[in-house]
């Protein structure tokens, strides 16, 4: 069982790497723009925080974007917002979770490049900007190279390119645009306990989001005031094979520990 387990979760990472094969090149356009930005984001949502009348945080491309009961919200709209507000905490933790048992604890941050370590018990992956790596059953470290042949180094590659594409945060994001509207149902309590916070927005849509070798479906987000994803789930679908993912943050913003592969 574990073993489908795993399989399951390598065909996911599969979904996601056709999916978002497009998201690596505005990767550096998003860094970018969390570099030159932050700071004055960071002003803004302070000066804000001091005169608003509740404990939201207004970003620049959030403006507008109003949470309430039954509003509909276009996608492309949601996911700008909840990028621009992931990208100024610089730093979290995320809990996956396959249906078919996989769970995978990821740490991240963007200082000033993208980084993270994630395990599930059956793959650990460190990536530090356009670099990754790999630990073996025994332990060792194989770091990617789509250039090399050996077995051991295109398995990595595989593995690692799933992790950098269905762990990023921001492909959470992707998902948010390529869905056309959102409907918010109201706050409700997260479904999982571990969520950095209790109670949220939670926002539906009917939407299948063809992705060319997949289905996406199901789509389920809780988002907060300040426009921070508490827990996000979907359906992917392919063929015979369907598995639902569900990423639940249990902290934004704080110091996260990204070891150096030995």
């Amino acid at each position: 069982m574990k073993r489908l387990g795993v399989f399951s979760f390598i065909v996911m990472l599969l979904f996601t790497i056709t999916a978002c094969a497009s998201s690596d090149s505005e990767d550096s356009k998003k860094e970018a723009m969390s570099e030159e930005t932050k700071e004055e984001k960071k002003e803004s949502s302070e000066e804000e925080s001091e005169t608003a009348e509740d404990s939201s945080t207004e970003y620049e491309t959030c403006k507008g974007l109003l949470l309430s009961v039954s509003q509909e919200i276009e996608g492309d709209a949601l996911a700008e917002c909840v990028v621009e507000a992931m990208l100024v905490q610089q730093s979290g933790t995320q809990i996956v979770k396959n249906d078919s048992g996989i769970t995978t604890i990821v740490d991240f941050q963007w200082v000033p490049h993208f980084s993270l370590s994630a395990s599930n018990g059956e793959y650990s992956v460190i990536l530090r900007g356009d670099t990754g790596w790999m630990q073996t059953l025994d332990g060792r470290w194989v770091q990617e190279d789509l250039n090399s042949t050996h077995p051991e180094t295109k398995t990595a590659n595989v593995v690692i390119q799933g992790f950098r594409t269905f762990v990023d945060p921001r492909f959470i994001g992707e998902l948010l645009g390529k869905v056309s509207s959102w409907t918010v149902v109201g706050e409700k309590i997260i479904p999982d306990k571990d969520a950095f916070t209790d109670v949220a927005w939670k926002l539906i849509s009917d939407d299948v989001v063809d992705m060319e070798i997949s289905t996406i479906s199901d789509f389920e987000l809780y988002i907060t005031n300040d426009y921070l994803v508490a827990y996000f789930a979907a359906t992917g679908t392919m063929g015979d094979i369907s598995a639902r993912n569900s990423n639940t943050f249990t902290q934004w913003g704080n110091e996260v520990d990204i070891p150096n592969p030995e």
